[in-house]
């Protein structure tokens, strides 16, 4: 062949081949134009749809349930029936790690709220109302002014004036609905589904529940067949009440399951996350309102649909380890939202570009529950768990009343208790706390064994103890001060509005009212002298301190008895006259502490110094000296419309008087 030859015909190959290669780019220019407009005549894509027109900003679709730990199939649960939220699970992400940063509902949902501590802004006890300044967030106003539609169906619970604000979501009743959103508008919708609620294993429930074919006639689950934890004794009311929670669980799946169905129906499939969640562990006794995994650890799963799979942090089916907490969410959720984030938000962003570094701890905080008061903080790294108890004496089985009400499990064990038939374990729910305690939930998931003691365990009980500490006084922690001293050191008259604002001055010296309250729980015999100053100090807190350590110790010496009882007549704060005349029903003097404590009562002008005196009666054990009369006395004036601020807590002084007056002439016991 001749080089001119061979020249031509690779001249006619480079022509077939240019030409292919634009009949192809030809091909290519096609189908991108068919897609184009494909996409573009589709509802999840159009002009006319809120993603589009909103800047391409995802929907939320948020379901809460409450009460449950990761009770699904999805997180391994033996005897679980969710297949709605297992195949969510499997479209999605599931986080093996998160959790409430409290124990229950509305000191919880004030944190999801503001992205804020409850310990932090004043929330932190069960339930109330507290004042908050202006300036703490909450996230549905913040994506309202980012241009999102946002309902809440229906729950509300935040411990706060945002209870009431009207200005918090567009619609916040029980036919809230994102379809009834604005033409091309994103919207959050929240969805709470109550079903699996403590309360609802109460018999008149079951039977309703029942009655409506929304659960079998039999559990089904067979009682006998329930896995029970190690610390519940083998009692059929606790089986039976282990296998109706797995019913109620069932039935909030298939709920779950069609919030789920009705945004494929609706045409918003495409651009929706979805998230679900507990409002915090539980139910059953020893879980919610305890700072142990069962009572803060939370199934989370969420959904990204195609176009925002991007935003994931993982692929669809797989978990995440990452340490997540409600503290965490609000940040988040601005976040993808393209919405702004304040400055006091304390969490972490955990989704989408901007994700921020994982947090190395998880905090938690426990307070008043309902009618009792307590106060203990703890810390996770994800394995090991490190709990603090301010005031130990506080056995944990004996300070709700609302569990025995509603569900039997709680009377069953207690009953089995006093019969003296459990173990040691079963035992630990009715005896006073360690001051610490630590665990290790990869060998101890049920938490029962306590570590603290430990000598091979000294220096990460340093180290998890260290950083707590660090935590309370960096976010200002306001546990350390009793509700009702509270209430006199803020308020419209003084130069504290809240106590945020009290916290946040140098009103509060914390890392010293800390140590206090810290030497105090361990109560140590060598230190009285120290406490004894406590009790003279210039700082309200700081007494209150010492005379409870003093209560601990139970010392009866004259000098000691001296101090006490001026405390008691001339403290000018009533939590610390009420404090002190508690230690004096301990050293000798039943009678004095007695007229004190009803004068108290009596005198009250704040709604927690009532119901902080109803306990002192209890717990000084001189309601012994009460009668039928004395308790009526106490319930007509809970009625009284003579008490200033936040009266919530008559609702709970008063479930205490009546069942006090029910119980007569046995008395209730505390401890």
């Amino acid at each position: 062949m001749s080089l001119l030859q061979y020249r031509a015909i690779q001249f006619v190959c480079l022509e077939k081949r240019n030409r292919t290669v634009i009949r192809r780019c030809i091909l290519s220019i096609r189908l991108i134009l068919a897609v184009i407009f494909y996409c573009l005549s589709t509802p999840a894509f159009s002009s006319d749809s809120p993603a589009a027109l909103a800047g391409a900003r995802p929907n939320f679709l948020w379901i809460t349930c409450e009460d449950i730990s990761p009770y699904l199939g999805s997180y391994g649960c033996e005897q679980a029936d969710t297949p709605n939220l297992d195949r969510l699970a499997r479209q999605g992400v599931r986080y093996e790690r998160a959790f409430a940063n409290a124990p229950v509902c509305a000191v919880a949902r004030s944190t999801l709220l503001t992205g804020m501590y409850a310990s932090t802004i004043g929330t932190h006890h069960m339930r109330c109302d507290a004042p908050l300044p202006p300036e703490i967030p909450a996230y549905p106003k913040l994506l309202r002014q980012a241009g999102y539609y946002c309902t809440n169906n229906t729950k509300k619970d935040y411990n706060s004036p945002y209870n009431k604000d009207k200005s918090l979501w567009d619609d916040s009743t029980g036919k809230s609905h994102w379809r009834n959103r604005p033409k091309n508008k994103p919207f959050f919708a929240v969805f709470n589904i109550t079903v699996t609620h403590e309360s609802r294993l109460s018999p008149d429930r079951i039977a309703a529940y029942v009655k409506s074919k929304q659960i079998p006639e039999q559990p089904r689950v067979a009682p006998e067949d329930i896995l029970l934890p190690p610390y519940h004794p083998d009692l059929p009311e606790i089986r039976l009440d282990w296998a109706r929670l797995h019913d109620l669980i069932t039935r909030m799946d298939a709920l779950a399951g069609r919030r789920i169905a009705e945004l494929s129906e609706g045409g918003v499939g495409d651009d929706t996350i979805i998230i679900f969640c507990s409002d915090h562990g539980g139910q059953l006794s020893r879980s919610k309102k305890y700072l142990y995994n069962t009572g803060t650890q939370v199934p989370l799963i969420i959904y990204f649909p195609p176009r925002w799979q991007h935003l994931a942090p993982a692929s669809p089916g797989q978990s995440v380890d990452r340490l997540v907490s409600f503290i965490d969410f609000p940040k988040t959720l601005l976040s993808l939202a393209g919405a702004e984030i304040p400055q006091l938000m304390q969490g972490r962003i955990f989704l989408g570009p901007d994700t921020e570094p994982v947090p190395q701890r998880i905090y938690f905080f426990r307070d008043r529950l309902a009618s009792r008061y307590d106060f203990s903080r703890a810390v996770t790294d994800g394995q090991y768990c490190y709990i603090r108890s301010f005031m130990p004496h506080r056995p944990r089985g004996r300070d709700t009343l609302y569990g025995y009400w509603v569900q039997a499990n709680w009377g069953a064990w207690q009953r089995h208790f006093d019969a003296g038939k459990c173990d040691p374990i079963q035992s630990q729910f009715f005896q006073p706390k360690s001051t610490q305690q630590l665990f290790d939930t990869a060998a101890d998931p049920w938490q029962i064994d306590n570590l603290a003691e430990r000598p091979e365990q000294k220096s990460r009980l340093q180290q998890l103890s260290g950083d707590l500490d660090a935590w309370m006084i960096r976010t200002r922690d306001v546990g350390l001060i009793p509700e009702p001293l509270a209430c006199e050191l803020v308020g419209p008259d003084k130069s504290c509005k809240t106590i945020y604002e009290y916290a946040n001055s140098d009103h509060y010296p914390i890392e010293r009212l800390l140590k206090a309250a810290k030497s105090a729980g361990q109560a140590q015999q060598n230190k009285l002298p120290d406490y004894l100053e406590l009790l003279a100090d210039q700082h309200p807190v700081a007494r209150y301190w010492g005379a409870y350590a003093i209560f601990l110790l139970r010392n009866s010496d004259e000098p000691t008895h001296q101090a006490l009882e001026q405390m008691a007549t001339e403290d000018p704060f009533a939590a610390n006259r009420l404090m002190a005349a508690q230690v004096l029903a301990f050293c000798g003097d039943a009678d004095r502490a007695y007229e004190v404590i009803t004068r108290e009562l009596l005198d009250s002008k704040y709604s927690y110094t009532f119901l902080f005196g109803i306990n002192a009666l209890q717990y000084s054990h001189t309601d012994r000296q009460m009668s039928p009369k004395d308790w009526q006395r106490l319930k007509e004036k809970s009625t009284s419309k003579a008490f200033l601020g936040d009266t919530t807590g008559l609702e709970y002084a008063r479930r205490l008087i009546d069942d006090a007056i029910k119980l007569y002439p046995q008395r209730r016991r505390v401890d």
